[in-house]
């Protein structure tokens, strides 16, 4: 018997490293066309834009519906200590956020530097957004376990400006995190990386071929096991 095929299910490629991306080695922050000129285009840094602006939506959804999450009575005098835990939280990632990501080290090819470079700009975006996201989603928690709407607006108002702070990829913060990564001596070619056209998702493993003749039409079937072949 056959063994089974799993191609439909089957999930593909991980997640773009990098490597297949084609650098615009030379280019720098003046060929950014800027914020919002990107976000219409293909290149890399426009995806990421892109997938931004949509992650720091979200918080603003749910302050829109904290009304219908945080029901009860309110604990009026545990208000003022969730709001000094949330600083303190807050504080702690303003100051943890922008150490990330680490220095590279120098001797990398250009190419591989680019690659390197882009997946720690990557993994830097993700590290502070999960990090300004948590102030928020922690005065969500206290919010609901106090029964205050305040304490979640108190994270709101502390976080989302650190989600922006952090995570918006702008001009400016693009230079810091290059500088950063080659604080060591080291070249990243990040904006290389960056302006690059991005990759096209590669969706051929979710695909299902399109059913040709029947298997085995026009074709000789060949003997059977006895020898002997088939009419």
């Amino acid at each position: 018997m056959a063994p089974p095929q799993f191609s439909m299910y089957s999930p593909g490629p991980g997640p773009d490293d990098g490597t297949s991306v084609e650098p615009l080695f030379g280019a720098g922050r003046e060929r950014d066309p800027g914020f919002a000129a990107s976000v219409r285009d293909g290149s890399v840094i426009g995806q990421l834009r892109r997938l931004v602006l949509v992650l720091v939506a979200a918080p603003v959804l749910i302050l829109a519906i904290t009304p219908l999450i945080v029901r009860g009575e309110a604990h009026a005098g545990a208000v003022p200590w969730c709001c000094l835990a949330l600083a303190a939280v807050a504080a702690a990632v303003a100051a943890a956020g922008p150490r990330t990501p680490p220095p590279m080290s120098p001797g990398r090819a250009p190419r591989a530097a680019a690659a390197e470079s882009l997946g720690h700009f990557r993994q830097a975006l993700m590290v502070r957004y999960a990090l300004a996201e948590g102030v928020i989603l922690l005065g969500l928690v206290l919010a609901i376990a106090f029964r205050s709407e305040l304490v979640y607006l108190a994270g709101f108002v502390l976080g989302q400006p650190l989600l922006l702070w952090l995570t918006l990829p702008t001009g400016g913060r693009i230079e810091s995190v290059r500088r950063r990564l080659e604080s060591r001596g080291a070249e990243s070619h990040l904006w290389a990386a960056l302006l690059a056209s991005a990759p096209r998702p590669d969706r051929s493993a979710y695909t299902v071929p399109r059913e040709g003749p029947a298997a085995g039409a026009g074709q000789d079937p060949g003997p059977d096991a006895d020898g002997v072949a088939k009419p």
